[in-house]
């Protein structure tokens, strides 16, 4: 039995619950929160086995294979290392931290108590799956031929509310940001992954407070960043415009193109594009195999790669690149 607990069991934590709850082998052995409301939500909805007020309590008592992070942002970094120390593999929860010097702690307490550290990064499976799989084995193929440019749009239209203004995502101290160190992690993270390139050269990025008008909190980014490889990725993200929410990602090489996106099926087809050809019919792309369709979700990955002792793709590594980018991201936007 692969046991897991889980630390924050508000909005995002149920998420967990709900996906690992429908993982065969896999036990909800402990949950904490501060709230009891939370605690008694999840008890009423889950099969939770032990509950806690503190997390202390949570590490000290209990033996798991997989502890998983789901609370304020600003908080990241502090429950993962306790986590760590108390010799637990940790899932923390995007972004890894607020800063750079938080996430390379994290990485050392990683390697000095030689456990697993890992960071969510679940829109492979929840927004494109399994299309975005078939696209990247078509890239490593080099089928697209180089890679030159990626385009990212995650563009929401109804993330907050004025009535949810008083919520800690957009409280700069306990949040770090608004839309770019949100909804940055997932779509950078896809980029990168795309292009099989974490090293950032630079970035020419920009924010903007938008509809939300909260001082240091962006509800707008568009940015672009310089791959080591040369590719070039450009993102656009936003929480509160008023088109409608849309996400989508168009793929350049110097042999085909592609693209996969919507603005309201939150896994699209695949589509390719040659020069000279208007679209390339689907027997041309080939059909989808084994490898282009992979685990029904991020947690069910992380525990079939920890069961197998297979390297994840949701590395500590790659995270800290990332949170690197959105760095420069919002110095450049100063600027």
């Amino acid at each position: 039995m692969f046991k897991v607990g889980i630390v924050g069991v508000g909005y995002v934590g149920n998420i967990h619950l709900t996906k690992f709850s429908a993982i065969e082998g896999v036990e909800i052995t402990a949950i904490q929160d501060k709230d009891a409301k939370s605690i008694d939500h999840a008890k009423k909805n889950f099969d939770v086995k032990n509950t806690y007020r503190c997390h202390k309590h949570l590490l000290k008592n209990e033996v798991l294979d997989l502890v998983v992070i789901c609370v304020p942002n600003h908080l990241h970094a502090e429950l993962t290392i306790e986590a760590l120390e108390s010799g637990h593999n940790v899932l923390c929860e995007k972004p890894m931290a607020l800063n750079l010097k938080d996430a390379k702690s994290m990485i050392e307490a990683a390697d000095q108590n030689q456990k697993l550290l890992l960071v969510v990064n679940n829109f492979r499976w929840d927004y494109f799956n399994p299309s975005i799989f078939k696209l990247k084995n078509l890239i490593d193929s080099e089928w697209f031929g180089r890679i030159y440019h990626i385009k990212l749009q995650y563009l929401r239209n109804k993330t907050f509310s004025p009535d949810l203004y008083s919520r800690w995502n957009l409280d700069f101290e306990s949040s770090g940001g608004g839309a770019l160190i949100d909804l940055g992690p997932h779509i950078i993270d896809l980029g990168m992954w795309l292009a099989s390139d974490y090293s950032t050269l630079s970035v020419s990025g920009s924010v903007d407070a938008g509809l939300l008008k909260r001082e240091r909190i962006d509800d707008f980014a568009t940015g672009l960043i310089k791959l080591k490889s040369n590719c070039t990725l450009q993102i656009d993200l936003s929480w509160s415009g008023h088109s409608r929410s849309s996400w989508k990602i168009d793929v350049h090489g110097d042999k085909r193109s592609a693209s996969i996106g919507s603005v309201k099926d939150r896994n699209p087809g695949l589509k390719v594009f040659k020069w000279g050809k208007e679209e390339i019919d689907q027997e041309d792309i080939g059909a989808f195999t084994s490898s282009d369709l992979p685990e029904k979700s991020l947690q069910e990955h992380i525990v079939k790669t920890m069961m197998q002792g297979e390297e994840s793709l949701c590395t500590a590594k790659n995270a800290y690149s990332v949170l690197n980018t959105i760095t420069q991201w919002y110095e450049s936007s100063k600027d």
